[in-house]
């Protein structure tokens, strides 16, 4: 007796395939907007620095020690680092393990899309319906280009404390353009609502605690992304997104002070990487595991 494998199978596998290769290079070019975003706010900053002018496609990529221009083969996701065991073919300087890992959680985020819109399964059937693959695959690539866009906001925030608006701003919109063609699950009335009750929280938190404290607590990139979030996810997801990026941060706060003894209390903390990380738990789980997880859901 022959084994076959099903043709339904043979395609999912065949599209997860596809899928952790575009999030592979859409992760190697997340790791030049990390790269790259900050530092081309740093020459807005300084108008008189001699540098050329810095964009993403411009100058083409190089090593960031030696400045010599990679080769093709330099820039193969996750493969390359390991090929040249973690250093610059030229000047044999370490490279940062954060390229590949960046490129690892992007195409793992992109797969999870593909697997949890059902693009996978409804490429294997034979009577799909073009209207309704057209649609989930159009949400699949919404949510994976949105938490692409995150990932790069939390590595950003976490080493600059920056939330760049060029990120920021445009996931916003893009998120009540796609709430109001109907991609997000979610009403453009529940979407709006989200962003302006997102923005508008942190708002009333950071100047109630600037009157109190004389001290800023929240900055208007954090007030940005939870109104870029509160458009995606709506209103109804910030209380359990908020209560834990709260948690977790507080968590890696009482660390910071405990490894280390000579830490100012006082030192702010880059908050943006723990309302993503929030985001993330909320986006594979869902907010009622959420609120059931701290206890706060009966």
């Amino acid at each position: 007796m022959s084994f076959s494998i099903p043709s339904s199978i043979v395609v999912s596998l065949d599209g997860a395939l596809l899928a952790a290769m575009l999030g592979l290079l859409v992760g190697s070019f997340c790791n030049v907007v990390i790269l790259r975003i900050p530092q081309m706010l740093m020459q807005e900053d300084t108008p008189s620095d001699p540098c050329p002018s810095l964009s993403l496609m411009q100058p083409r990529s190089h090593c960031p020690s030696c400045l010599h221009p990679l080769r093709p083969q330099h820039l193969i996701p996750v493969f390359s680092f390991f090929w040249l065991k973690g250093r610059c073919a030229f000047c044999a300087q370490a490279i940062s393990p954060r390229y590949w890992k960046t490129e690892l959680m992007v195409c793992a985020w992109w797969v999870f899309c593909a697997f949890k819109f059902q693009v996978l399964s409804l490429l294997g059937q034979s009577d799909l319906a073009p209207a309704l693959f057209l649609s989930q695959l159009a949400s699949a690539l919404l949510w994976a280009m949105l938490g692409s866009a995150l990932i790069c906001l939390a590595q950003i925030d976490w080493e600059h404390q920056l939330l760049p608006d060029a990120i920021t701003q445009p996931f916003l919109w893009l998120g009540l353009l796609s709430a109001h063609v109907g991609l997000l699950g979610l009403s453009p009335k529940a979407s709006l609502l989200g962003a302006v009750i997102g923005y508008m929280s942190f708002w009333l938190v950071a100047n109630i605690y600037l009157l109190l404290s004389s001290r800023e607590g929240l900055g208007q990139g954090d007030m940005k992304l939870l109104a870029l979030l509160g458009a995606w996810m709506g209103p109804m997801s910030l209380i359990p997104l908020v209560l834990l990026a709260s948690t977790s941060g507080a968590v890696v706060g009482l660390w910071r002070l405990k490894v280390s003894k000579d830490l100012d209390i006082h030192e702010p903390i880059a908050f943006g990487p723990f309302l993503i990380l929030g985001a993330f738990t909320l986006l594979i789980i869902g907010p009622h595991q959420v609120l059931e997880l701290l206890a706060l859901n009966n």
